[in-house]
């Protein structure tokens, strides 16, 4: 991925086999399936998923879209 789903910014890095982590929004994602699922990093280093409140993130989201799961 050339860019974050959830801030836009371009200084991403890969962490895993479809996962990757941010670094400008300290938040991690992973692609697969046609699906991209993004998790909060706390500050323990455990991410919490986080629930998108659009369908699409093919745009760039701004965090009054978003809130953590459970």
């Amino acid at each position: 991925m050339n860019s974050c789903p959830f801030c836009g910014a371009r200084e991403v890095g890969r962490i895993g086999r479809e996962r990757y982590y941010c670094r400008e929004c300290c938040h991690e994602w992973t692609k697969g399936g046609g699906e991209v699922k993004i998790f909060e990093v706390m500050s323990d280093g455990s991410v919490e998923p986080l629930i998108l409140e659009r369908d699409s993130i093919s745009h760039i989201v701004s965090h009054s879209d978003v809130r953590r799961a459970g």
